[in-house]
């Protein structure tokens, strides 16, 4: 390999997650962002930037944009006209000003937990009314609810905000699961609006279908991408949204600068970190994925035969736990994993309420994150292990 990922990298001088080893063996498996160190060729991006020395006003010129629609092209196939691209400050920040684009206060909108938390949260800010419609957990997989979030729409949902892959469950939306999506999103002239930040991750054949590639539900249709996951580039804030109904866009274009974003006007370094990702990451990308995907494939011999229960993702570099069978609550899960195991994820009450700080109730899962270093999963996983017997 070119790209060598077992380098110990130390991240606790600045990461937060890691803050929590400062001085302590705890391992943390939690937040989603990767332990693997800047892709080099992005770091040398950064130096020639600043070498240039200038940092007044500048733009996103054609080639950042085409760097953009080379790399979907390249993953999906998908020939994108650069006009429905539109650039951002992230995922997150553009998930909720197109929500406020095409809402007002007192509109519902729809999620679909378990989700990120901040998603859910981002459905009930500026006087928009969440409505959960919960995926159906069954046999360790998860399928969407449609005849509920049929109800949801019937009763004048506006807006279905999606997570595509899924975070944190994982799941992949078939073209079968998505073309009833968009029949019931047009049947009540709901948006859609999909937080594509795991798009590049997919395992064992899955393919990420965006709803702003499919004919029928493109014009109401709203996808986020960046280099956030793939790259590991949490601390850039850039991003692309994608939006093919020109009016649409003018209106998130328009929320976007009503919040203080110019759109096409990204920070120097931020706009010339994204475009060396995507011009020069191919080799650093699949590799990273081969290397992942073997650390997943460790997790679960690991898991095998204990009263905690995991299945390969059909996409992400997240392990989704099931802990149902131990019958602890909150507080119960956290000892566990601090005193007990010494590895640390995300409970699953993170991924069902906003308030999950107040939560009381029996733990369900856990998800565990597993682009980091082999020898930190073999530890990890030996120690959860050993734990149960």
């Amino acid at each position: 390999m070119k790209y060598n990922f077992d380098e110990a990298f130390d991240r606790r001088p600045l990461s937060g997650k890691w803050a929590c080893a400062i001085g302590n063996d705890l391992i943390p498996l939690s937040v989603a962002d990767m332990d693997f160190p800047l892709m080099p060729e992005v770091g040398e991006a950064i130096k020639k930037a600043v070498d240039m020395r200038d940092f007044g006003y500048q733009s996103m010129k054609e080639h950042h944009y085409q760097a953009v629609l080379d790399w979907i092209k390249k993953r999906t196939g998908e020939d994108i006209p650069r006009e429905y691209l539109l650039n951002t400050p992230g995922v997150l920040y553009t998930m909720r000003c197109a929500m406020y684009a095409v809402t007002n206060p007192g509109d519902k909108v729809v999620i679909q937990t378990p989700l990120h938390t901040p998603s859910i949260k981002s459905a009930s800010m500026m006087g928009r009314i969440p409505m959960k419609n919960w995926l159906i957990y069954k046999d360790g997989k998860y399928t969407m609810d449609f005849d509920h979030l049929e109800k949801c729409f019937r009763e004048g949902a506006k807006v279905l905000m999606m997570c595509a892959p899924n975070n944190p469950t994982g799941r992949v939306w078939t073209k079968e699961e998505m073309d009833t999506v968009a029949d019931l999103a047009n049947k009540y002239n709901v948006y859609i609006i999909a937080d594509e930040i795991h798009r590049d991750i997919l395992w064992d054949g899955h393919k990420h279908i965006s709803p702003t590639s499919m004919p029928s539900i493109k014009d109401r249709s709203i996808s986020v991408i960046s280099t956030s996951k793939t790259f590991n580039m949490g601390g850039f804030h850039i991003g692309t949204a994608i939006i093919p109904n020109a009016e649409l866009l003018a209106k998130v274009r328009d929320m976007l600068y009503n919040f203080g974003y110019a759109c096409g006007m990204p920070t120097v370094l931020d706009r010339e970190a994204q475009t060396a990702a995507y011009t020069q990451g191919e080799t650093w990308y699949q590799e990273m994925m081969s290397y992942v995907e073997g650390n997943i494939s460790l997790a679960l011999d690991y898991l095998d035969g204990l009263p905690i229960h995991a299945q390969k993702p059909d996409g992400t570099f997240l392990l989704w736990v099931d802990i149902s069978e131990l019958g602890i609550n909150n507080e119960q899960m956290w000892d566990l994993m601090r005193n007990t195991w010494k590895v640390t994820g995300d409970p699953g009450s993170y991924y069902d309420t906003k308030d999950y700080q107040d939560y009381k109730g029996l733990e369900h899962h856990i998800r565990i994150n597993l682009a980091t270093q082999r020898a930190l999963v073999e530890e990890a996983f030996d120690r959860i292990r050993k734990s149960f017997k």
